[in-house]
C-alpha cells in the first residue's frame, strides 16, 4: 500500500490559515479603501466614471448636476 502524501494531512490547516490571512488582509485594507473613496473629488469621480464608460447623463445624475457640468468636470 502506498502511504498518503505528507501534505495531505495538513491541507485543512493550510486552508484555514489562508482563510485567516485573507480575512486579516481585507480588514486591514478596507479602511484605506473607504478613506480613498471619501477623499475623492467630484472631478475625480466624474473622470473615473467616464473612463468606465458611463454617459454624461448618468454621471450628472450621480453627481446631482447638469450634463454640461458633468462634461466640464471630465474635461477640466
Amino acid at each position: 500500500m502506498i502511504p498518503p502524501r505528507a501534505h495531505a494531512r495538513h491541507s485543512p490547516l493550510i486552508a484555514m490559515t489562508t482563510t485567516v490571512l485573507c480575512t486579516v488582509l481585507v480588514l486591514l485594507l478596507f479602511p484605506l479603501l473607504v478613506l480613498l473613496w471619501a477623499t475623492e473629488s467630484r472631478q475625480q469621480r466624474a473622470r473615473r466614471w467616464r473612463r468606465d464608460g458611463l454617459t454624461y447623463r448618468v454621471i450628472a445624475e450621480r453627481l446631482g448636476c447638469s450634463q454640461t457640468t458633468a462634461r466640464r468636470l471630465v474635461a477640466a
